[in-house]
């Protein structure tokens, strides 16, 4: 089910949904990504935590927008906060407008991290927006979103923090699609409009196979391996790539999880289009969560690009420190390491300031 006019946590029949599949807006105007079947054409109710696309001013089209580097940096350690946020700050810092990739086989704990971000950014970042983009997941799932966010309360507009977009598993490959593309054409109105949104999307992988047995979308006649049609992830990528800070209008974010070690050709290929599309990328390893250690961060391979633009000097150079000092451990002892220093030092500022 699709929530619309913001946030909705009334319980079943009291949020409308979209139409059936078959109701998928062309692309008309804008692409995809853009505006299809721009929010103005499909009327009042599609709402960012509180922002209206549809009557909001905007200082240009999104796409004539200037992109620049992310930044401010978003923040995530806050007073009792999951061990996760600290080690994010520290390895794979997050800035406004990044395109964050949670790479993670299945049961590494993805979902888990997804919304320690999500709250993270809600409690140290309360004029961003939130958005959650749950494609294809399981209805319990989505419920147990759903909830997490309601207990976020509201914005200090008195908007609510977050919005809901989803789309169980039990709905067909057009919802998928529709709800993907019109959660994303909202939020760019958003930035247009000179706000600042974070979207936690689960997962680009089931978006993939979405847009892959989607009739309008995967219409090329060519099959490349793994199943996927040609032309099946042209709209995906395109989705994905909006995330970006700009300096004329607001930014946005997008944090996504995307699948590998699943066994499907398919699913692997989907993760080799999107890997290197992103500005961030933090791995989850299986060895590290089948040992019941979290978060299963590979540290090696995560990290975010240009993070010097995000990060005082003194920090990065104490990160450096602790990659080289760890580099040789093992990936589960290098988690346990860097959890026992966490719990030696209440803050990340303690932490480097002891380390330097």
């Amino acid at each position: 089910m699709v929530s619309r006019g913001g946030w909705n946590n009334r319980g079943r029949g009291h949020g409308r949904q979209h139409g059936g599949g078959h109701a998928l807006p062309q692309h008309g105007g804008r692409h995809p990504g853009g505006a299809p079947g721009s929010t103005q054409q499909r009327g009042p109710g599609v709402q960012i935590a509180g922002f209206d696309p549809a009557t909001a001013p905007r200082v240009r089209a999104f796409d004539e927008l200037t992109s620049i580097d992310p930044a401010p940096r978003l923040t995530l350690e806050h007073p009792g906060c999951a061990e996760s946020c600290r080690l994010i700050d520290l390895f794979c810092p997050l800035g406004r407008g990044q395109r964050a990739l949670i790479v993670s086989p299945p049961k590494a704990g993805k979902t888990t991290l997804l919304k320690d971000i999500a709250g993270a950014i809600a409690v140290n970042h309360p004029g961003v927006r939130l958005v959650a983009l749950l494609i294809d997941e399981r209805p319990e799932e989505v419920t147990d979103f759903r909830r997490t966010f309601a207990a976020l309360g509201n914005r200090p507009d008195g908007a609510p923090r977050c919005t809901v977009f989803a789309s169980s598993n039990d709905q067909n490959v057009d919802r998928h699609v529709h709800t993907a593309i019109e959660a994303i054409a909202a939020c760019k109105r958003v930035v247009e409009a000179g706000g600042h949104v974070v979207v936690v999307l689960d997962s680009l992988t089931r978006l993939g196979r979405a847009f892959n047995l989607s009739r309008a979308h995967a219409s090329s006649g060519r099959t490349l391996s793994g199943g996927l049609d040609a032309r099946a992830l042209e709209v995906p990528k395109q989705l994905f790539g909006s995330a970006r800070n700009t300096e004329e209008g607001g930014s946005l974010t997008i944090v996504a999880t995307c699948l590998v070690d699943t066994g499907s050709a398919g699913d692997q290929v989907i993760f080799e289009e999107f890997k290197g599309t992103g500005n961030m990328e933090l791995v989850l390893d299986r060895r590290i969560a089948e040992r019941r250690v979290f978060p299963a961060i590979n540290l090696a391979a995560s990290g975010t690009r240009k993070e010097h633009l995000l990060m005082p000097e003194r920090e990065i150079k104490t990160v450096t420190a602790l990659r080289r000092r760890l580099i040789n451990m093992q990936p589960h002892l290098q988690v346990e390491q860097l959890l026992a220093a966490l719990k030696r030092f209440p803050t990340n500022a303690g932490l480097v300031e002891a380390a330097g």
